[in-house]
């Protein structure tokens, strides 16, 4: 196929200090599905999860509490994936984590069907389990793409996970209406299929650990033991917060701020798969023009974009209440793009700046910013939706809390000019 042919002419440029493990066509389906998975369940269960529990009376807090508490899990469990990874390799991982989401969807419709107060256990296994499937995946990417074609690939992989957080968000209020709380279920089901599909495509040996000799080094054979120098790597790290804080904030609880606003639980539920529609469209070309132009240029033009969308959401919620809810989708989408846009770009510095035996170390730092971000972003949200009901600007503070985060990337962009990117 044209992937592996194109896999097959940049082989030749691969250098031991990469140690490169080229993916088969196989491979990467496996890998897209397993993030088809990750971004099915996060907009399943967040947005769904959060418009149940504010019809059902529970404070903005509780339901925020809720949605950052996967983060924790995200937070706590990124070293020690990492570590799991170097181990016992991608495959294993990738498919543990899957399994263990699968699980977690049984939970969640037995904590609704129960005591509201199990979500929080259940969801914080559900960000382990995301935690490894998301190390094990971007691990095996990052070491299998050659530089030259790796912002596309990786703005392929990011595209999966926008279009199952997509279809979860608008396939879940249908789900829900037909089948009740049995629709955890339902996805339980389906994860345990996409599990066997992602095991068997990573039959290979990208889907094994690296050997730990000194073969991955060109330098000295202590070169694996030296320490890495996190300053080129610090707007990949921002870039977790980026789309960690806001990906979660938005999912978990604008459905609440939407329905304060007098929307339904599917209108909320329809804006915030706007949101996820943004995420799909950007990745792939953003991640083409950061192979073209430059990952910098890319994100400060990305910056930009989302200080001025989020400005005009904050505008178009006041339409909200008089029926008007086309501006504020349209809004949202653009909030989307901005954020979904950085998150492949992220991902190809990390490949681009960092040997691939230290991968699963920077990965899982990524992974653990993300989770914080996570944890964060929902409550910081929470308290926004509080601070604006109470001084009468209800509808800024989702919008608010995107304008800031997304701004703070302009400067760091201007500093990130020291360190020389190869693309």
């Amino acid at each position: 196929m044209m992937f592996e042919e194109t896999l097959a002419t940049e082989k030749e440029n691969l250098t031991p200090a990469n140690h490169l493990r080229p993916l088969s066509t196989g491979a990467v389906i496996a890998l897209i599905f397993s993030m088809l998975l990750v971004g099915a369940s996060f907009g399943a269960v967040a947005p769904l999860v959060s418009a149940i529990l504010e019809n059902r009376g529970f404070s903005e807090y509780f339901t925020g509490g809720v949605t950052a508490i996967l983060a924790l899990g995200i937070a706590v469990s990124s070293s020690y994936v990492g570590r799991l990874v170097e181990r016992y390799g991608t495959r294993r991982i990738n498919t543990l984590g899957i399994l263990g989401q699968a699980v977690g969807f049984v939970g969640l419709g037995l904590a609704l069907a129960t005591k509201e107060i199990l979500l929080f256990p259940v969801r914080f296994e559900l960000g382990v389990a995301a935690t490894m499937t998301f190390v094990a995946a971007e691990v095996a990417l990052l070491r299998g793409v050659p530089e030259k074609i790796r912002g596309r690939v990786m703005a392929a992989y990011g595209s999966s996970l926008g279009v199952g957080f997509m279809f979860g968000v608008f396939a879940s209020d249908v789900a829900y209406e037909r089948l009740g709380l049995w629709c955890f279920g339902l996805v339980a089901a389906i994860g345990a299929g996409i599990a066997f599909i992602a095991n068997h495509g990573l039959r290979s040996r990208v889907g094994d650990s690296l050997p730990q000799t000194q073969i991955h080094s060109t330098i000295s054979p202590s070169a694996n033991d030296t320490k890495i120098d996190w300053r080129p790597l610090w707007i990949v790290l921002y870039g977790a917060v980026v789309f960690g804080s806001l990906d979660t904030a938005i999912s978990g609880t604008y459905p609440v701020e939407g329905q304060r606003l007098g929307l339904s639980r599917s209108e909320a539920l329809n804006i915030v798969g706007f949101m996820a529609l943004g995420l799909v469209v950007s990745q792939p070309r953003c991640g083409w023009l950061a192979d073209k132009f430059g990952s910098r240029l890319v994100l400060g033009f990305l910056a930009t974009l989302g200080v001025a969308v989020s400005l005009a959401a904050g505008f178009a919620a006041r339409l909200i209440p008089a029926g008007n809810t086309i501006r504020a989708a349209v809004t949202f989408a653009g909030i989307g793009a901005a954020v979904g846009g950085g998150y492949p770009i992220s991902l190809k510095i990390m490949g681009d700046r960092t040997p691939s035996v230290k991968l699963p170390i920077v990965n899982a730092r990524f992974s653990g910013v993300y989770g914080l971000a996570s944890l964060i972003g929902p409550l910081l949200a929470a308290f926004g939706i509080d601070v604006m009901e109470n001084l009468g600007y209800l509808g800024w503070a989702v919008p608010g809390l995107a304008g800031l985060t997304l701004a703070m990337l302009l400067p760091l962009v201007m500093w990130d000019r020291k360190f020389t990117l190869k693309k």
